[in-house]
Parts: C-alpha cells; sequence; structure tokens
C-alpha cells in the first residue's frame, strides 16, 4: 500500500495547532500567578435588535384586520338626544360657538390598537355610552379612551371619530370595526313558496379614524403620497373608462368627454379635498386639513367616505345628491353609471365619472349663456366647481353681474341672500371657492 503525503494545508494546520497549544499551556501557567481585573462595558443596541424596529405604517394599518372583523358588534334599540359644540370663523378672524342638540344609538364596536413603541397591534372591543354632554368610550380593565374635540367642534364622527388613548402610554387608536344598520333582502318560505322581504340588520365595516399619530414624521410622509395617487389614480380610470365607453361629450358635440381639452384633470383631483375639507378647519389652517383629507384617502383607499352622507342626502367622497345622479345617468347612458345611487356614489371611479360628465353638462350651460370664449377663461375651474357645489345659476347671475358691473370679483358680485331667481353665490359655495383658490395657488394636490 502506498502512503500519500498529507496536503500542505494540512500540514500548516497541524504546525499552528502545535504552536497554540504550548502557547496555552505557558499562559495558564502564567496566569497562576496574576489576578487579572475585567472590566465589561455594556455595548448598545443595534438597529436590528432594539425594540424598536423600523416598521411601516401602511403594515400595521393591514394587520390582524381578519381578526378585528370577527368582533361582534351591535346597536342599541333607541336613539339618545346629546349636545357637542359647533365653532365657525368669520373673515376676520372671529369665532362663534354654537350648541348642537344631535342623537345617536348606543353602539358596540372593535378599535384595533398599535404600540407606537414596539409596534404591536391589539384587538380590543369597546362599547359607546351617550349623556346629554355627549358620546363616550367604555373601554376593557386597563384601557382608557378619549374621543377628542377637532378645531371645528366636532367630537363624535361615527366611523370617523379622532380618539385618544390615554392609557395603556404609547398606544393609539388605528383602525375601527363600525356597526352600522342596512337594508338587506332576505327569503322565506310561507305555506310552500319563497317569499323575499327586506329587514334591517346590523353590519360592522372596517374603516381608517384619522388619527393625530398620523400626522407625525414619516407616517404623515407616507400616508399623504398614497392619498395623493389614490386621487391622481382614480381620476385618470375615471377618463379611461369613460373614453372607452365612447361617451360623448354636450359641451363640444361629436366629441368623447375624455377628450375635451377644458377639463383638466387637475380639476377633478381637487375635489375630494374641496367636498372633505372642513370650512372652519380649512380656515384656521389650511395646509393641515388638506393634508387630513389625504391622510383619510391614504389610510382607506377605495373605502374612504364610501357610506358619508350629509343632511341633503350628498353622498360618497365627492358628495353626489340623488337627483343630480339620476340626470346624469338619463343624460349619459353609454357611461353605464352604477344604477344605485348610493352605491354609485360610493364607489369611487363611478362617482369621479359622473363628476366629469357634471362638468361637462355645466360647462355646455356656460358656453350657452357666455360664449366659447369661456372655455379659455383663466377662472373656468371656479365657475364649473361653484356649478358643481350649488345650483349652475348662481353662477351665470354672478358671471353676468360682473361682466356688467366691471367687478373684480365674480364670487361677490351678488348678494347671496336673495331668496329670488337674481341671487349670487351662496354661502357655502363661497367657502368652496375660498377652499379651492388655495388649492390652486399651491398646485394641490
Amino acid at each position: 500500500m502506498t502512503i500519500k503525503k498529507p496536503p500542505g494545508a494540512f500540514v500548516i494546520f497541524l504546525a499552528a495547532f502545535l504552536v497554540v497549544l504550548i502557547f496555552q499551556n505557558g499562559y495558564a501557567q502564567n496566569l497562576a500567578s496574576r489576578t487579572i481585573d475585567i472590566e465589561v462595558t455594556a455595548l448598545s443596541q443595534s438597529p436590528e435588535s432594539s425594540p424598536m424596529t423600523a416598521w411601516n405604517i401602511m403594515d400595521k394599518l393591514a394587520k390582524k384586520d381578519d381578526e378585528l372583523a370577527k368582533i361582534a358588534v351591535s346597536m342599541g334599540a333607541k336613539e339618545k338626544i346629546y349636545y357637542e359644540n359647533r365653532i365657525s370663523v368669520k373673515s376676520d378672524g372671529t369665532k362663534s360657538i354654537t350648541r348642537k342638540k344631535l342623537s345617536d344609538k348606543e353602539r358596540s364596536l372593535g378599535l384595533k390598537l398599535l404600540d407606537t413603541v414596539t409596534g404591536e397591534v391589539k384587538i380590543i372591543k369597546v362599547e359607546t355610552k351617550i349623556t346629554v354632554d355627549g358620546v363616550a368610550i367604555k373601554a376593557p380593565e386597563d384601557y382608557q379612551i378619549e374621543i377628542v374635540e377637532r378645531p371645528n367642534g366636532i367630537k363624535w364622527n361615527y366611523w370617523n371619530t379622532l380618539y385618544r388613548v390615554t392609557s395603556p402610554e404609547n398606544t393609539v387608536v388605528i383602525e375601527n370595526f363600525f356597526p352600522r344598520e342596512v337594508t338587506e333582502t332576505v327569503s322565506r318560505v310561507v305555506k310552500g313558496k319563497v317569499k323575499k322581504e327586506t329587514k334591517k340588520v346590523v353590519r360592522g365595516f372596517l374603516y381608517v379614524p384619522h388619527s393625530e399619530f398620523f400626522e407625525e414624521g414619516e407616517n404623515q410622509s407616507i400616508l399623504v403620497e398614497a392619498g395623493r395617487n389614490r386621487d391622481k389614480n382614480v381620476v385618470a380610470e375615471a377618463f379611461d373608462t369613460l373614453r372607452s365607453r365612447g361617451v360623448m361629450s354636450r359641451s363640444f358635440p361629436g366629441t368623447l368627454v375624455a377628450d375635451v381639452k377644458a377639463l383638466n384633470p387637475k380639476f377633478f383631483e381637487r375635489l375630494p379635498l374641496l367636498e372633505q375639507g372642513d370650512l372652519t378647519e380649512f380656515t384656521l389652517d389650511p395646509e393641515r386639513t388638506v393634508k387630513r383629507t389625504l391622510i383619510i384617502l391614504g389610510a382607506n383607499g377605495e373605502n374612504a367616505w364610501k357610506y358619508t352622507c350629509n343632511r341633503s342626502d350628498a353622498c360618497g367622497w365627492i358628495q353626489f345628491t340623488p337627483g343630480t345622479y339620476k340626470t346624469l345617468r338619463a343624460t349619459y347612458p353609454a357611461a353605464k353609471l352604477i344604477p344605485d345611487f348610493k352605491e354609485g356614489a360610493g364607489n369611487q371611479v363611478n362617482s369621479m365619472m359622473a363628476a366629469i360628465l357634471l362638468h361637462d353638462y355645466n360647462l355646455a350651460g356656460l358656453i350657452k349663456k357666455h360664449g366659447i370664449k369661456i372655455v379659455d377663461d383663466l377662472l373656468l375651474e371656479e365657475y364649473l366647481a361653484a356649478s358643481y357645489n350649488g345650483a349652475p345659476k348662481w353662477v351665470h347671475n354672478s358671471l353676468t353681474a360682473t361682466i356688467s358691473k366691471g367687478l373684480l370679483d365674480w364670487v361677490t358680485a351678488l348678494s347671496p341672500t336673495r331668496k329670488d331667481s337674481k341671487g349670487g353665490l351662496r354661502n357655502e359655495t363661497r367657502g368652496f371657492m375660498a377652499k379651492l383658490r388655495y388649492l390652486s395657488a399651491n398646485d394641490l394636490p
């Protein structure tokens, strides 16, 4: 048998091992004769090992939705009366406060809580308690949750209520599973025949209410950008859908609505900010109000303001009314707008299509009243936005008065309080114009 020489690397390793062995033996003898003091210095944790591991707010908003949606929500049988303040701000900066009588049913709902230090997400169930002084939250033991009054005086705002967790510390509400009454069609067998009937039931839905935490640092940047992207993408999709369905313009016959150059996409990107930005809060802090609106849109996406309706039955993120929506469906059948009003108003792409059609419809009226030159007017967006918010006749009256009297500002050309057909823009629309001028001057969103 032939014995092979060990490889060079093995020889080197063997030699090194013998040297270490000899050194350790001598070192051990030396240690026996000495005492060594060792000072231990604590090392700071690396970012990877720190409990404050970096995380993205959008990831936390999506976490444990399934668990939150399993909360058994409910509503009381009777409405209870309570009062809240409503604050308005005049042009000179003075505030006025009125006491508003409101009512609601007591509810049980689910809340998603975030530990802002560790990033841990928890789900709890809470109840609302209503007294004459307002709505309060009854939370489980070890939790204290307040309802915060906004600058406009609103406190209890249903699924978009502003909460503040005072205990445990470093905790915020980032989502709720909110109960609402809905009408559903059910089937039952009566004498061997299937009979369909409607009944009201309580169903919960997931919604991200605004939070002071969302206005901080990177959270704000992420959510504002998400809202801005959502806004622009919906407008683009609405135009694309109208084009694909071949919807023709009334303002420019023979032209597709989507190809009318006067209907600038920017006009429609501003509509959600105009409709959902509270005027009092806007007057006090326009920048914060714009960001608040974009944050809600970014956090909720397609569900933002889906079920929101006001006292005039204006619904959805851009506040359509039933009558106007019905007129648009009849006038532009090729658009194939969703037949059910509330479903159509709550659907962002569908309602934005309706907004584009309404602007086209109102533009046709402006051209008829004031000539084709109106299309090149630098204030065209204002005329269309004012027509969208109020009756077009107030716009026509104000424009005519401005031209005949040589006035500088068409918005204030006529009194808003006249009850006859010769009045000017209503006060609500004047506020709408103030918001629009801020957005336009700052090229927002």
